[in-house]
C-alpha cells in the first residue's frame, strides 16, 4: 500500500492506461519466449539447419529488447534466459547423440570390412 495525504492506493491497482504501457513493455519478450520455445522443439526434432537459422532470428530479435529489461518484463526475461539454457543443454546433448552415433557407425563400418568378401573371387578346389 502506498499512502499520500490525500488517499491509500493498493500498487496492484493498474489504470487503463497502465495495463496498456505493461502489455507493450511485456509483448516482446512473449514473442522472444515463443521463438525460443520454437528452438527447444527444433532441437527435439533434431532440424538442426532450421535450428541454426532460428538461433541467428532469435539472436537479432534480442538485439532489438531494451536493455535492461522493463520491470514488469523482468520475469518474462528471466524465463527466456531460462528457456536459452534449455536449448543450450538440449543442444549439447544431441550433439553427444551424434557423436556416438558416429563412433558406432565408424566402428561398424571397420568390422564390416573385416568380414567382407574376399577379394580374390577365385574358390580354390584343392584340399
Amino acid at each position: 500500500m502506498v499512502a499520500d495525504r490525500n488517499h491509500v492506493t493498493d500498487r496492484n491497482d493498474v489504470t487503463g492506461s497502465d495495463h496498456a504501457t505493461v502489455a507493450a513493455q511485456q509483448a516482446p519478450f512473449h514473442t522472444l519466449i515463443k521463438m525460443i520455445e520454437r528452438e527447444l522443439e527444433l532441437v527435439d526434432q533434431e532440424r538442426l539447419e532450421e535450428l541454426h537459422a532460428a538461433v541467428a532470428q532469435t539472436g537479432a530479435f534480442m538485439a532489438t529488447l531494451p536493455s535492461p529489461a522493463p520491470e514488469s518484463a523482468v520475469p518474462l526475461a528471466l524465463r527466456a534466459d531460462a528457456l536459452r539454457g534449455r536449448v543450450t543443454i538440449e543442444t549439447q546433448r544431441l550433439k553427444e547423440r551424434v557423436a556416438r552415433s558416429r563412433t558406432t557407425l565408424r566402428r561398424a563400418r571397420k568390422i564390416a570390412r573385416r568380414y567382407s568378401a574376399p577379394r580374390d573371387n577365385r574358390i580354390s578346389t584343392s584340399a
